[in-house]
């Protein structure tokens, strides 16, 4: 089998080099010259494996290796960022974009030519599901530009929930507030019928509820206990209330954080109505966010009760 391999080096030197040493090795090397060039023949080719220079004009390789990572149609693909810089924080940046390997430039390539292989080794025992929308469109740079802006618009998107989610902490940290500033922020970004968040307090779990006047208040916290208690959550501390609630598709997000399950949230469409999988990552995004300020909160509850904790605070309260 010929392995496709995608060579994005601005320098025609190192470009020629390199691309005659992966050739000498058996591969069929695809050319670009910097990185708007290589994310348009990563799309239009499909490579098996993104080599790519670090410090490019324009578009670098972290930015493009981000990029590639966070698009569905490239996101499978195996990406080793090459370059002269080799310093702890290039390397932690690096494989903070994504990157499956970092590798320093040297002589003869030798660390390069060892990590394609291993690279290429194990994309064949783990095969890749594509998705193509137009296999036979080439795209063109307006095209690609227009991608990029996409993820960009995305990849912002989703640091500024990540920091919505952290500020709820900032201020006030007690169960009411957190609660509030959740279902307020949340509301502003999905449009729901009814949400819920249980709270994982020890001996017993509670539950916040934020719902529209068409819900049975009883009959939708019936419901996410049920559900709170399938995924391992404690009954709930306060009585449930017995009602018919099954509403269709759902969205249950368990919170964990270091194997343990602090809570759930469960997200609840109106009727005829579906989340697109742009808003189940919203709901993960929060969730993963949330776990952190749930944390925060159990920490503080630990602190006011004298060592107690909050959990074992809430089961006292109870008895």
């Amino acid at each position: 089998m010929s392995f496709r391999l995608l060579l994005i080096e601005d320098s025609p030197t190192q470009l020629l080099t390199i691309s005659k040493t992966l050739q000498a090795e058996g591969y069929m090397v695809i050319e670009a010259r910097n990185g708007a060039e290589g994310l348009a023949r990563a799309y239009n080719e499909l490579p098996d494996l993104i080599i790519s220079d670090v410090v490019m004009t324009g578009i670098n390789g972290y930015q493009l290796c981000r990029m590639v990572k966070n698009d569905p149609d490239l996101s499978q693909t195996p990406v080793i960022l090459l370059t002269k810089l080799d310093g702890s924080v290039d390397r932690f940046w690096g494989f903070k974009s994504g990157a499956d390997r970092y590798i320093p430039k040297e002589p003869g390539f030798a660390s390069l030519i060892q990590a394609t292989k291993e690279m290429l080794e194990e994309a064949t025992l783990k095969p890749r599901l594509r998705v193509i929308g137009e296999p036979t469109k080439q795209l063109s740079g307006e095209d690609v530009n227009n991608r990029l802006n996409q993820l960009l618009e995305r990849l912002l998107f989703e640091a500024t929930i990540v920091d919505e989610v952290r500020r709820i902490a900032e201020d006030v940290l007690d169960l009411d507030s957190v609660t509030e500033k959740l279902f307020e922020l949340l509301s502003s970004i999905l449009d729901y019928q009814a949400a819920g968040l249980v709270i994982n307090q020890g001996k017993g779990s509670i539950l916040r509820v934020d719902s529209s006047a068409s819900v049975n208040e009883g009959a939708l916290r019936s419901y996410i206990a049920k559900i709170a208690l399938q995924l391992g959550l404690p009954p709930l501390k306060d009585e449930v209330p017995r009602g018919q609630y099954l509403p269709e598709n759902a969205l249950t997000q368990p919170i964990d954080i270091t194997g343990q399950r602090l809570g759930l949230m469960v997200v609840v469409p109106f009727p005829q109505q579906t989340f697109k999988p742009g808003d189940q990552k919203v709901v993960r995004l929060i969730a993963e966010q949330l776990s952190v300020v749930l944390r925060l909160l159990e920490l503080k509850g630990h602190e006011a009760s004298g060592g107690h904790g909050l959990r074992s605070e809430a089961s006292q309260s109870k008895n």
